[in-house]
């Protein structure tokens, strides 16, 4: 159940007044549960949902990865190795060039 935030009060406190002349509504969930609970029968020609293209592909982006790991291992410990030895370099050039071709590809 919900309730609905009401107006403040004239002492400035904001409460959870419901409007209690109002018929009160159910969510679809819980007309969907008290249909079947009825005996209702779902109606047949309900509501469809297709997804764009767009939103096919980030789907299947999302499942490829979701099985690859979290953090390459082995690029950490590359990483790790190079610093301690003193070995990393930091191309500012290169990194400045990547955050502006990723801040221009939002804008496409």
């Amino acid at each position: 159940m919900t309730n609905k935030i009401g107006p403040m009060d004239p002492n400035m406190r904001v409460g959870n007044k419901i409007d209690e002349s109002r018929p009160a509504e159910r969510t679809s969930t819980e007309r969907a549960t008290a249909d079947s609970a009825a005996g209702a029968r779902p109606d047949a020609a309900g509501d469809t949902v297709s997804l764009t293209s767009g939103a096919q592909l980030l789907e299947r982006l999302e499942k490829t990865l979701e099985t690859l790991p979290a953090v390459d291992s082995q690029r950490v410990d590359e990483i790790r190795t190079a610093i301690e030895n003193g070995d990393y370099e930091i191309d500012s050039q290169a990194i400045a060039d990547a955050m502006l071709r990723l801040e221009r590809s939002f804008g496409e």
